[in-house]
């Protein structure tokens, strides 16, 4: 309906907003170094020292740090809890983490609100996790794990209580 529509439209203006005119012109890669610098100096953007160091390092993939624009640019304040530097080297048994090439990142706050106690219907997990789910198709996360599952690429996990994790 009408909703869906002008929902879709603003994600994907604050999407637009989030990988900026170099990104929209040039390519996402190209723009790479312009949108870390960006994450890296914005003081509403809260990385753990490990993560801003995988930043700096260039060993994160463009997409994620386009995701994490991009929830800045939707709720006005992101916190990332992991990208690669300390996250377990195995999601499960025989399965290599996303985080370990780089290609995940978990959000723990987003608009200064933990996730935790905040996966209610209504809440800012369940708009988080819907905005996600309106990104462009060529640049859609493979896993948004949470508490809720809305379909998509989103499916909940019961160790996902305090963080929204975002895969590619």
């Amino acid at each position: 309906g009408d909703t869906s529509f002008a929902d879709r439209a603003a994600a994907l203006a604050q999407y637009d907003r989030a990988v900026g005119l170099t990104g929209l012109v040039k390519g996402l890669e190209a723009a790479k170094k312009s949108i870390a610098t960006r994450l890296l100096s914005d003081p509403n953007v809260s990385i753990y020292e490990g993560g801003r160091n995988d930043i700096v390092q260039d060993k994160v993939d463009v997409r994620v740090l386009v995701l994490i624009a991009y929830l800045r640019e939707s709720f006005g304040q992101v916190t990332v809890s992991s990208l690669i530097s300390g996250h377990r080297l195995y999601a499960r048994p025989g399965v290599i983490s996303a985080h370990i090439p780089g290609h995940a990142l978990d959000v723990s706050a987003l608009g200064g609100t933990p996730i935790q106690g905040h996966q209610e219907p209504g809440g800012i997990t369940e708009r988080a996790v819907r905005d996600l789910l309106f990104v462009p198709s060529e640049v859609m996360p493979r896993q948004i794990i949470s508490l809720l599952g809305m379909g998509g690429a989103s499916f909940p996990l019961a160790d996902h209580y305090n963080h929204i994790h975002i895969g590619f």
